[in-house]
């Protein structure tokens, strides 16, 4: 499937399907001006995808491998990156693309906004969360030590590229990991999202999801591309999930925080009532479904950790609270409002 995203920057195609990556620079519009190509991975990809993508893309295109994880989101190795464009003797005219998960679509997206000002990149998935939500926005970023996505800038891409086959590929951990992305999209979409979510996803319906997915992050991020509104709620979960990504050292993945995150939102938007107790039990019934953990965390000491969230503005939080499946909305709180509201 195409969607293609029109926003005040530009436009792109998100392109869904199996085996799409052997036609990455056709779909992507970028030939026949393409000269030079590289692509930036991690080292747990690479040994699966890596060659199948550098045998349709012009020879002697250059490759940057970068150890896998969220450590990997930082001021050296994005330095160690544009080092290497620079010797490499990558122009303004090459296309980087950026094949992996959430992480490497981070870095090389941020790498790409920086370097010579601008150079084109694309966006070639291969994790559920990458494919549903973080290649598509043009969201770029890496992390400071104060907190998480820091420094970073929204970017489009020329092109996302999701080929379905490189799923199948993905540890179980990397699976549960973007189903917490999935949660937030059924419960922020409801409807036929919602109910793909609680009958679950397998096989048949799993590109028919992601395409959902994508469509509904087009209306959002084509209404609002710049997060100064509505783009916001799909910072559902996330103001809890990155507190606790930073309690954790990033023992638990994004996903999974994210999940603990809307469980804490719903509970705290039923006690405020907010949130009717027949939803609030079919959303925990859903993160049930897939076995997210409860956070094990006491909420006053993750909640030290919100002080540094990016999504503060004017002193107050933007928070994303549930009024029913398929309805949210944001409250701007005072820090010490949110601790009331969540603890």
């Amino acid at each position: 499937m195409k969607t293609v995203i029109r926003t005040s920057s530009g436009e792109y195609p998100v392109l869904t399907g199996h085996g799409v990556s052997c036609r990455v620079l056709e779909l992507s519009g970028i030939l026949p001006n393409v000269t030079k190509a590289a692509v930036v991975t991690d080292d747990n990809v690479a040994p699966l995808h890596l060659q199948k993508l550098l045998d349709v893309l012009p020879e002697g295109t250059l490759r940057y491998v970068v150890p896998h994880g969220e450590q990997s989101k930082n001021w050296k190795l994005l330095g160690e990156l544009l080092e290497g464009f620079a010797a490499d003797g990558l122009r303004r005219d090459d296309v980087l693309i950026a094949l992996g998960g959430g992480v490497v679509g981070d870095l090389a997206g941020f790498a790409a906004s920086v370097y010579m000002r601008g150079i084109p990149y694309v966006q070639v998935p291969t994790t559920l969360l990458a494919a549903i939500d973080s290649s598509v926005g043009g969201k770029t970023a890496v992390d400071l030590k104060a907190g998480k996505n820091l420094a970073g800038r929204i970017y489009p891409p020329r092109a996302v590229v999701c080929d379905i086959d490189f799923l199948s590929t993905l540890p179980k951990a990397e699976w549960k990991c973007g189903l917490g992305e999935a949660v937030k999209y059924a419960v922020l979409a409801g409807g036929e999202m919602f109910e793909l979510m609680k009958k679950g996803l397998d096989e048949n319906s799993l590109e028919h999801f992601i395409d959902l997915a994508v469509d509904y992050k087009r209306q959002v991020v084509e209404a609002d591309e710049n997060e100064s509104g509505t783009r916001r709620l799909l910072n559902l979960g996330h103001t809890v999930g990155h507190a606790v990504e930073t309690e954790s050292a990033l023992g638990f993945p994004h996903g999974v925080c994210v999940a603990m995150g809307i469980k804490a939102v719903a509970r705290a938007s039923l006690s405020a009532g907010l949130l009717p107790k027949e939803d609030y039990l079919a959303i925990s019934s859903l993160i049930q479904k897939y076995s997210f953990p409860e956070c094990p965390y006491p909420m006053r000491s993750v909640l030290g950790h919100v002080a540094h969230d990016k999504k503060i503005s004017g002193g107050k939080l933007n928070v994303v609270v549930i009024r029913g499946i398929g309805r949210c909305e944001i409250l701007p709180m005072t820090l010490k409002e949110f601790e009331e509201f969540v603890s």
